[in-house]
């Protein structure tokens, strides 16, 4: 009897502690899952800074390589195009910065299904020394909205996060790249003066500080009113409208490509267009002497070092009549026309 009782209770006690050790590793699961953890280990000291070329890969076995310039991230593939620089950086901020709580998965298995977008980036040092590869995919809907997966390359741990980065990329292909004539990648301050030359003639536009009457603040708040715009041709000076200046340098700064080339720049400039900003900084575009193929003109952003392709309808008002800038414009105005149009498209 006293056998039995020892019996029972020897069981009764390994059943105690076995529920214990259950209940205490199912604690330890909820707590691994539910803590915030970073996707990088913070030691690794992964910092956008390091990083000087990415590869872009997706599910559908293409690959798209980003080489960084100073400040600036091109395209060597083609024709050494500029990235978006600002999306680039804010895409390696968001993935050596991501945080997310811990999703097993199993030893070796895959971390996507099939219906989900995926995308790996791989990311080197200035030697060409891999730092990282990361996977990401999704999005998955879930109760709090939607998440996605993340991990590092050969890891079987697996992070649900809430930022997206294959969203951050976009559906281009190749993504990231800048599709204006005039990059946004390059900083640009407030443009003061614009110069053509050309076999036919030259102009000069210029901002000028405007004259004030006696009965008005010295300083006026708007900009419209503080400055004007003059245009200085065949030894005299006009006063322009400064609404239509601003709809030519609006239009400059929107334009768009058709694409990039190689090959379309003539030997000689048929015209010049200078763009100086308030810190001396200047734009140079150089007007290809005819149409380069395909109903658009090659144009050549020496500080880009780009040759755009800009379809012949657009290209007119790069080199407007100057007659458009001194008189007041019809609305939508010509240049809000040209970008309107439907011709062309981004590389």
């Amino acid at each position: 009897m006293k056998q039995s009782l020892l019996l029972l209770a020897i069981v009764l006690g390994v059943l105690v502690l076995a529920d214990h050790w259950l209940r205490e590793g199912q604690l330890d699961e909820l707590d691994r899952h539910g803590v915030l953890r970073p996707l990088l280990p913070v030691d690794a000291q992964m910092i956008p800074d390091r990083v000087h070329q990415l590869v872009l890969s997706f599910g559908t076995g293409q690959s798209f390589t980003y080489v960084r310039e100073g400040a600036l991230w091109r395209f060597p593939k083609y024709h050494n195009a500029l990235a978006h620089s600002d999306r680039i950086d804010g895409l390696l901020r968001l993935s050596l910065g991501s945080v997310g709580t811990f999703r097993s998965i199993n030893p070796g298995g895959e971390m996507a299904e099939p219906s989900m977008l995926s995308m790996q980036i791989d990311l080197y040092d200035r030697d060409q020394q891999i730092l990282t590869k990361l996977q990401f995919a999704g999005p998955i809907s879930g109760a709090g909205g939607s998440h996605n997966l993340a991990r590092v390359v050969g890891s079987d741990s697996v992070l649900t996060l809430h930022a997206d980065p294959i969203r951050v990329v976009g559906r281009g292909r190749p993504p990231l790249l800048d599709p204006h004539l005039l990059p946004r990648s390059l900083p640009r301050g407030t443009l003061t003066r614009v110069e053509m030359e050309s076999a036919q003639g030259s102009w000069s536009l210029q901002r000028v500080l405007a004259p004030r009457p006696a009965d008005r603040p010295p300083m006026p708040v708007d900009e419209s009113q503080r400055y004007r715009w003059v245009v200085q041709h065949e030894g005299r000076i006009d006063t322009c409208h400064n609404s239509s200046v601003f709809a030519y340098l609006d239009f400059l700064s929107r334009l768009p490509v058709d694409g990039l080339t190689t090959t379309g720049l003539p030997t000689h400039a048929v015209a010049r267009l200078r763009l100086i900003d308030e810190e001396g900084i200047i734009d140079e575009l150089i007007t290809a002497a005819s149409d380069a193929g395909g109903g658009s003109v090659a144009i050549h952003n020496q500080r880009a070092r780009i040759v755009g392709l800009v379809p012949s309808n657009r290209a007119t008002w790069i080199i407007p009549p100057l007659q458009v800038l001194i008189d007041s414009l019809p609305q939508p105005s010509p240049f809000a026309q040209a970008l309107q149009s439907t011709s062309g498209a981004t590389p």
